[in-house]
């Protein structure tokens, strides 16, 4: 008899993770996001005591959503899972939910470069099941890792070096600015008729429940600050720029382009492997001047897919 074993309710007492759980996975965030009835699913290694694999999903009036508010959720699983078990545990998920009068299932998935080999078995098994693709995004991330070094457009080295012949400086900010970072940032977004997908409460939440999670940055000319950026470490091994922006009247100098340095340069102090720059669209449409620049900021190109399929 196999010791790997599909569970579903609490989460299991005495299993140790035998990976690193991303923080939109881990219950204290999944409480954050609100909703009425959630079902959790997990694999479980009995000899070993391991948790092997985990899925959360919100349920309202039949159709159920992972996440229900935050960049990703989805199955997320530990490398050594095989690839039969990985396949088995998206039918035992799709039964349990059937089971319990679900008709609609939707899963947006991390982007497939956090954890390429895992990611790879898991688009392709949500096909072979009948999912479809809801979503398609392009995510940038930047390999920190790199023997070579981060590959960074010659036009930005030469913003990166006039901002810092105009004064320009970037710092790690303590946590007791988060508000005036919020702020800066939702002021430069609403100038340009655009607005932030959480609230200030919203994130503050966050922030208090997992403030190991939450770094700040700003860059400043003359203890003016003229951009910033809210990222959060989402794994030991990922920092993600959530939201970033920059005063219109300092174009010129681009700042974001330091800003971006900046948070590469923290990335190799602490040793994370990637930095996610984020998605460029506007709904489904790419935006293809925010994909070019951040592929020249050195970012590489990875799929962030929103699958969905009809459980009736």
């Amino acid at each position: 008899m196999s010791p790997v074993i599909f569970s579903a309710g609490a989460w299991p007492v005495g299993y140790h993770p035998d990976f690193t759980i991303s923080l939109y996975n881990q219950p204290g965030h999944v409480a954050l996001q609100g909703g009425q009835a959630w079902r959790s699913f997990f694999m479980l290694h009995e000899k070993r005591h391991q948790l092997l694999a985990v899925f959360q999903v919100c349920i309202d009036h039949g159709v159920g959503q992972s996440p229900l508010r935050a960049p990703y959720g989805g199955i997320e699983c530990s490398s050594r899972v095989s690839a039969i078990q990985l396949f088995d545990f998206i039918s035992f998920i799709e039964s349990s939910l059937r089971v319990e009068g679900v008709t609609q299932l939707t899963l947006k998935c991390a982007p497939q470069g956090y954890r390429p080999h895992t990611s790879a078995l898991l688009h392709t098994f949500l096909m072979n099941q009948g999912y479809q693709v809801l979503h398609a995004e392009v995510t940038s991330l930047i390999d920190v890792q790199k023997s070579d070094g981060r590959t960074l457009h010659v036009w930005e080295r030469r913003k990166l070096r006039q901002a810092t012949a105009a004064g320009l400086a970037v710092e790690v900010l303590p946590a007791e600015q988060l508000s005036e970072l919020y702020t800066f940032i939702a002021r430069c977004r609403q100038r340009k008729e655009y607005a932030l997908s959480l609230s200030w409460e919203d994130v503050l939440k966050a922030a208090t429940r997992f403030p190991e999670a939450y770094v700040l940055f700003g860059v400043y000319q003359d203890r003016k600050l003229v951009a910033g950026a809210l990222s959060v470490r989402v794994t030991e091994d990922v920092l993600y720029n959530f939201y970033s922006d920059h005063d219109a009247a300092y174009d010129a100098l681009s700042p974001v382009v330091m800003l971006i340095d900046g948070m590469y340069q923290y990335c190799v102090r602490q040793r994370i492997a990637l930095l996610d720059l984020g998605t460029s669209a506007v709904g489904d449409t790419p935006n293809f001047g925010l994909l070019e620049f951040k592929l020249r900021l050195g970012g590489a190109p990875s799929p962030k897919f929103t699958f969905t399929k009809s459980l009736s």
